[in-house]
């Protein structure tokens, strides 16, 4: 799948996120509804207090699912023109100024989004000596400026990708070095696909009852609201 396509899977994220977040809302709403009963029945009264505000919490934040639902498709629109503009690094050195600092601009927000064991990955992949020559790289502010080679103090890919932008240097393409950072792109651009797995498979066990609502669940470019939050630890502590 090309690096754009690959970017774009972030729409479909987003919209999975929304409806993960509703079912485990009212996922955990039933089981605290189900405990307040139980503690009432059993006059556990400290409990079903308890229970009771989880309950009131849960459906307070489900009657606002809406205003995260109105961000959707703005989401959608904002994440397309980002798989775009990232999906720029293709071009290596051959492309503009500007269309770099979109590149990057994006390339930024994607990089916030992914969890932190991605990045680890990238940071695996050590640079090879002939990848730190300097006419590996074209200045794009000064590109009659011959490119300083790579300091031995960048050593692994992921580094290299933030010394370039500092530098505001690009690979050529073909090259040793766009190859490590087409790597760098490539290793955040599947974290897309695996959010939608783990997501899916969430809720499957929502509808199979067998999830783990006490196991933390990693999961990247949610809002960050105190709805959403509710929604994933309301009650967890009371287990």
């Amino acid at each position: 799948m090309a690096l754009k396509e690959q970017f774009e899977m972030w729409r479909d994220v987003f919209k999975i996120q929304v409806d993960f977040l509703r079912e485990l809302g009212e996922y955990r709403l039933n089981a605290a509804k189900s405990s307040l009963v139980a503690a009432v029945a059993s006059n556990q009264l400290a409990v079903a207090r308890m229970k009771a505000q989880v309950a009131q919490e849960l459906e307070g934040a489900l009657r606002r699912m809406h205003r995260i639902e109105g961000r959707l498709k703005t989401q959608t629109q904002r994440v397309l023109a980002m798989a775009k503009d990232v999906s720029f690094i293709h071009n290596g050195a051959d492309m503009t100024k500007a269309r770099m600092e979109s590149m990057w601009a994006a390339f930024r927000v994607f990089e916030r989004m992914v969890p932190l064991e991605q990045i680890q990955t990238s940071m695996e992949i050590e640079i090879q000596p002939t990848a730190r020559l300097s006419h590996q790289f074209v200045d794009k502010y000064d590109q009659g400026q011959e490119c300083e080679s790579v300091p031995i103090s960048v050593d692994n890919a992921y580094m290299l990708v933030g010394w370039l932008k500092k530098k505001h240097y690009l690979p050529v393409r073909g090259s040793k070095a766009y190859l490590l950072v087409m790597k760098v792109f490539e290793t955040l651009a599947v974290v897309a696909q695996q959010q939608i797995d783990v997501l899916n498979q969430a809720r499957r066990q929502i509808r199979e009852s067998t999830f783990k609502v006490w196991n933390p669940l990693i999961i990247a470019g949610l809002p960050d609201t105190l709805d959403v939050k509710k929604i994933l630890s309301a009650g967890i502590k009371s287990l």
